[in-house]
């Protein structure tokens, strides 16, 4: 194994703290001796990337915003049509959700981290390119993007709380609810009755 650098050492340490809140489903796991076992280091180790608490779930929290924004970039990056990027970008936000529910509940807890204004801009700015490209006729981006996001915050918040309840495939239900409430054409429905080409992939 390669010598930590302080750089390793440190994004060691965030991933610990990450493993350690989705492991437990509690942000109160979330302690410096807790993180520097998971990490194999010592508690003083941990003291010279972070000087207290707080600041490790900080860091914690906004890699989580991190790897959000680049699932949302990789999905939309094969999609020139806005429409399909939107979607694209929304089903990312949602699975990236379920994917780490606990983090993704302490992300949009209390605290109050940069990374969540400029996670949301990218949904102002999905909407409005739609508007821009005449597939949308949303009047206030901003506005819709907050009715967007309510409904995918809502979708992973629910279906991370009961994982096994019976529920709409994702894709489908992606489709419907952003198309409805971003004001979408009806370029949003398949010539074949199923899921839209941006969100047709395996549902959860």
């Amino acid at each position: 194994m390669p010598p930590r650098t302080p750089g390793r050492l440190r994004a060691e340490l965030v991933a610990a703290g990450a493993a350690l809140l989705e492991r437990t489903g509690s942000p109160e796991a979330v302690t410096l001796r807790a993180v520097a076992r998971e990490a194999g280091v010592t508690a003083p180790a941990v003291y010279g990337h972070f000087p207290d608490l707080d600041a490790l779930v900080d860091a914690v929290l906004d890699e989580g915003f991190t790897e959000l924004r680049a699932a949302i970039a990789e999905a939309v990056a094969g999609h020139p049509d806005p429409v399909d990027r939107l979607l694209a970008g929304c089903r990312a936000y949602v699975l990236a959700g379920l994917a780490a529910p606990a983090r993704y509940r302490a992300m949009f807890g209390p605290r109050r981290l940069p990374g969540g204004p400029v996670a949301f801009d990218v949904l102002v700015d999905a909407i409005a390119a739609c508007v821009a490209a005449g597939r949308s006729a949303s009047r206030d981006p901003r506005a819709d993007a907050t009715l967007v996001w309510t409904a995918l915050h809502g979708m992973v918040t629910l279906r991370a709380a009961a994982p096994d309840e019976d529920r709409p495939a994702v894709d489908g239900q992606l489709q419907a609810v952003v198309g409805r409430l971003a004001l979408l054409d009806d370029a949003t429905a398949d010539p074949g009755g199923g899921p839209h080409p941006a969100t047709r992939s395996t549902s959860r």
